[in-house]
């Protein structure tokens, strides 16, 4: 793959992570207010800090896509290098910005990176189900084209 279609691929791959964190970041924040009884509020640019690190992890499972783009590697060494690199950068984050509730013991802690990994395994999923059925119509009309 050339150089050019290489950061096409990346730059494609970081916007959809971005959109998707933005998405969850806005969803976990409606859930609140609504749980909340619309009286959440925020100050000390906690919504700024949270809003960063949801950019932070949308950037820290999209860039790492590029290593898609190596074909020395299988694809389930691909799938491990991204998922950890990615989970690693948004449990950093997570703890940063303080959703992770350490105050609370052990257990909420848990659970809520729990909760985080079980989002980016579904999420994970869902995207390669998506990819694998391109692939299959793409492959299909390919197919068509030569008969």
């Amino acid at each position: 793959m050339k150089k050019k279609d290489r950061m096409a691929f990346m730059v494609h791959r970081t916007k959809t992570a971005v959109a998707i964190s933005s998405f969850l970041f806005l969803l976990s924040s409606l859930i609140a207010d609504l749980n909340m009884g619309g009286v959440y509020s925020a100050s000390g640019y906690s919504v700024t800090k949270m809003a960063l690190g949801s950019l932070g992890i949308g950037l820290g499972f999209g860039l790492p896509c590029i290593i898609y783009t190596n074909e020395k590697l299988s694809r389930s060494v691909q799938i491990s290098l991204h998922m950890t690199t990615g989970c690693t950068i948004m449990l950093a984050i997570a703890f940063l910005a303080g959703w992770i509730p350490t105050d609370k013991g052990l257990l909420p802690s848990l659970l809520a990176v729990l909760s985080m990994l079980l989002t980016a395994f579904i999420v994970a999923v869902l995207t390669y189900r998506r990819q694998k059925k391109l692939a299959e119509r793409i492959n299909r009309e390919l197919e068509q084209r030569r008969s």
